[in-house]
């Protein structure tokens, strides 16, 4: 796969067209500041979501599916003109085409390699799209973000199928479906608001994105692979509204101790390996970090014995980086510790962590 780079960092120029990093710590898709995104790890995005059925004694990959369909179709809604719609359902338009133009650029922003194998559309129960994905960053997200396209492109509800057929490769097909009630009246999309902040990145000249991207991390068009090359583990830019969104659904669904367990369940996951969050680093290089991410605005980072504290103004993705900060401390002082955390109306996430 070709895909042109930037002649001074040698970012892929698709990669950065698409984004555009500000000033208080976030990222926005370049055509829609509304669009909150953020650039991080996402290995530990399936095994969450495993652990989290663990803890529940049954599997939620379903409802993950589910709420990530719902809520991509409400985005791709808000983003896809009425007449390219209406080409689709004319069957004015070549599908195949159109599709693999949207897969493009998931391979420039790390989802994994994606093939368009075929369609049927006859607005009958027979109708169905068809893709093969290899070594997708999350098949529980890639899954519901299919369907939510599909049902977006024709009308609709959804469902999704896949089955690995070989390591790594799974071949996704979707279906008309119902959703549940839960996720058809409670779920709802909110709008980014950007705000100015005081973070400053370096900038490549050429293209505009942070000069940090090109050392840090590598790019493998062909497979849809970004690596960041000092932790050796992938990255993809993901939606944090859509990924906030859909813990709130399942907070909905199943019960108020869900955001305990998701805290707990990334905790868990960063003990056992996954990238930490980087608490040794000096104050401004840890809060250029989490600016790269999209993160938010590190304003204190504070380290003790037996505790820790930890405040982030426009913060995004909070219950996940509350545990990702639980769990780089215990893996660092080597023993438990109990986490709190309130977020302000402004959107600053203040964490405290406590030794047992």
């Amino acid at each position: 796969m070709q895909m042109e780079a930037c002649r001074v960092c040698r970012i892929p120029l698709a990669f950065a067209q698409l984004n555009r990093w500000h000033t208080d710590g976030d990222i926005t898709q370049a055509g829609n500041e509304n669009a909150r995104m953020a650039f991080v790890e996402c290995e530990n995005i399936d095994p969450l979501f495993r652990e989290l059925g663990r803890l529940m004694g049954h599997s939620i990959d379903h409802l993950v599916i589910n709420i990530v369909a719902r809520g991509t179709q409400l985005y791709m809604d808000t983003i896809t003109p009425r007449e390219v719609k209406e080409m689709i359902r004319n069957k004015t338009i070549d599908m195949g085409a159109f599709a693999q133009g949207i897969m493009d650029l998931c391979h420039a922003i790390g989802y994994g390699r994606y093939e368009f194998l075929g369609y049927r559309y006859e607005n009958d129960p027979e109708d169905y799209c068809k893709i093969r994905i290899t070594k997708p960053f999350s098949i529980l997200e890639t899954s519901g973000a299919f369907a939510g396209v599909v049902a977006s492109s024709v009308g609709g509800e959804h469902s999704v199928s896949f089955e690995e057929v070989s390591p790594g490769v799974f071949e996704l097909t979707t279906g008309w479906t119902t959703y549940p009630e839960v996720v058809k009246e409670r779920l709802e999309l909110k709008l980014y608001h950007r705000v100015e902040g005081d973070v400053h990145l370096e900038r490549c000249p050429e293209c505009g994105t942070p000069s940090r991207l090109a050392s840090m991390c590598s790019w493998d068009l062909e497979n849809g692979i970004i690596l960041n090359r000092g932790s050796g583990r992938r990255m993809a830019m993901l939606g944090p509204g859509l990924m906030d969104t859909l813990f709130e659904a399942l907070e909905w669904e199943l019960g108020e101790e869900i955001p305990g367990m998701v805290v707990e369940a990334q905790g868990a996951i960063v003990r056992e390996g996954f990238a930490p969050l980087p608490l040794d680093l000096p104050f401004q290089e840890a809060r250029t970090e989490l600016a790269l991410r999209g993160l938010g605005n590190l304003r204190e980072l504070r380290l003790e014995e037996k505790g820790a504290r930890l405040k982030i103004d426009n913060s995004c993705m909070r219950l996940l980086v509350v545990g990702w900060f639980k769990g780089s401390f215990e893996r660092m002082r080597g023993r438990p510790c109990r986490a709190s955390w309130q977020v302000s109306p402004e959107g600053s996430l203040e964490v405290e962590l406590e030794s047992s």
